[in-house]
């Protein structure tokens, strides 16, 4: 039988008018939204007796789980918090003689709370809860961005990297095999590998290029022979597999081999690059043209008036911005708050996004992205898709088409490539054309081609509505998505507090589940 305190411990125990706890902070209405918001009945599973610390009041650990991610807060933190902020002991109903929970109970309720209940259970009632009184009346208009979140694994440069996947699978097969793995990497000759930094383990002469080279390859050929090593280990043990497969990916992702057979590290990055061993889902990425990024993205849905978010999704951070538009309606739809248009910046404006935006109801209104260079692009001509016909700024109008690959590599559900209309002006109508030289290198000598887009249909149609005197002050609606987000950065979304995106997601839903309560008190008490 669960244990519970919450409702029976009286809460004279802290004044909160004595301690100046505001109206609307979230310590001091929490005593009396939790209650709305989950029961006794929702951890009627907790605590089996294979856990343990059975006198735990789950209420109290719940508004624990909501205190952490509503104040950015450690388990160390947060129970320091519990035992002697005033403020926080109200929240959880303490008296004065009584401590909170241990930071196991916690940490084995949160685990409890992920698994069993899911990690959205608490961001979705608190949407509930915000709808059911009237909260959120705009949900027909919301707007998505995204924000960096930094991954909690260390980011290791090409050599610590590879280093560190040989010397993981020295590891899994010592304790695989009852061995240390000292002993294990001796006989093999991969001493080096078991340290902190393979750099501090090798005399290199850095400023040699021969000399990097020479360690690059040594690591790439040590990582390529322990598949022979332990043949015999390979499909008995799921650790060692998956360490074996890890190091295989980063002994050669960053890498080509000179004609000698050597290798050196390869200039740019890698698409879907690993960055991290101890968090092997973050990827490099960027937010914009000039702020490259590495770890996961967190995208965001939320009102534009009342400012809740509505849909929140963790990606890698290599994933385009445009991609998780889908999800996030997904989720909004879940509760009830789908919108019927949503507001984004250019990146949102891609072509089968803005179609599985429409094939859900919702219209996507984004600002037309920038031009891919100068002179006149293809933005610049009048293009009627349904009519067939393309007319450049001059004025001339061209109908005749061939069918080619779209360019963007999309394919039919049968595996064809998607062909698209290549309209063809003629060299006679581009020769002598005043505009000519900003079309494009011999122009005039062989005529412009503007290939259309497989979603041209629903691209023209953000550029219609980009030329309507409606969209600049509607799309300037989108600045209200920042203050959200910022409200988000401020309560530890810029870190990830987990490993790994699975972890991520959860911290995004709980950070978005205290942001949503508490943007519920601070509205319930202006109303009041």
């Amino acid at each position: 039988m669960l244990r519970c305190t919450f409702y029976q411990v009286s809460l004279l125990g802290v004044d909160p008018d004595e301690i100046r706890l505001e109206k609307d902070s979230f310590e001091r209405a929490l005593p009396d939204l939790l209650p709305r918001l989950v029961s006794l009945d929702d951890f009627r599973d907790f605590h089996p007796s294979t856990m343990g610390a059975g006198t735990c009041c789950p209420l109290v650990l719940a508004a624990m789980l909501l205190l952490q991610f509503r104040y950015n807060l450690a388990d160390e933190a947060l129970i320091a918090r519990c035992t002697r902020d005033l403020g926080f002991r109200y929240a959880l109903g303490l008296p004065r003689w009584k401590g909170p929970p241990r930071i196991s109970s916690f940490r084995r309720f949160r685990a409890w709370v992920h698994v069993a209940k899911g990690a959205d259970w608490l961001f979705r009632l608190s949407l509930t809860l915000s709808k059911e009184d009237g909260l959120i009346e705009d949900a027909d208009l919301q707007v998505v961005d995204s924000t960096n979140t930094d991954c909690r694994g260390a980011i290791c440069d090409t050599y610590n990297l590879i280093a560190n996947g040989i010397g993981a699978v020295v590891r899994e097969v010592a304790r695989y095999r009852g061995r240390t793995a000292e002993s294990v990497a001796k006989e093999w000759g991969l001493s080096q590998y078991l340290g902190r930094s393979i750099k501090g383990a090798v005399d290199v002469d850095w400023s040699d290029e021969s000399a990097r080279n020479a360690l690059v390859t040594r690591e790439v050929r040590d990582a390529d022979r322990l598949p022979r090593l332990i043949s015999d280990v390979i499909k008995r043990d799921a650790d060692v597999s998956a360490a074996l497969e890890f190091s295989a990916k980063v002994a050669h992702q960053d890498v080509e081999q000179l004609p000698d057979g050597t290798y050196k590290i390869a200039k740019g990055t890698a698409s879907g690059r690993i960055v991290s061993q101890t968090d092997q889902e973050a990827r490099h990425g960027r937010k914009s043209a000039s702020q490259p990024i590495t770890g996961f993205k967190t995208h965001v849905l939320g009102t534009v008036g009342s400012l809740f978010v509505t849909g929140i999704k963790m990606t890698d951070a290599g994933v385009h911005d445009s991609i998780p538009t889908p999800d996030l309606l997904a989720q909004a739809a879940e509760s009830g708050l789908k919108p019927t248009r949503a507001l984004g910046d250019g990146a949102y404006g891609t072509g089968p996004n803005l179609r599985a935006c429409a094939q859900m109801g919702v219209e996507l209104l984004t600002k037309r992205g920038a031009a891919s260079h100068e002179g006149l692009t293809k933005r610049d001509f009048e293009i009627a898709p349904d009519a067939k016909s393309v007319t450049c700024p001059a004025g001339h109008t061209s109908t005749k088409h061939t069918l080619v690959k779209n360019r963007d590599g999309a394919k039919n559900a049968d595996g064809s490539h998607v062909r698209v209309p290549s309209f063809k002006f003629s060299k006679a109508v581009c020769k002598g054309c005043p505009l000519a030289a900003q079309c494009g290198k011999n122009v005039e000598t062989e005529g412009r081609e503007i290939v259309l887009n497989a979603n041209e249909a629903e691209l023209q149609a953000i550029k219609a509505f980009n030329a309507t005197p409606e969209s600049k002050p509607l799309l300037r609606r989108r600045c209200a998505i920042e203050r959200l987000l910022s409200h988000l950065v401020r309560m530890g979304m810029r870190q990830a507090r987990f490993f790994g995106l699975h972890m991520a997601q959860f911290q995004a839903f709980m950070t978005a589940a205290a942001y949503n309560l508490q943007r519920f008190i601070t509205l319930s008490a202006a109303r009041s």
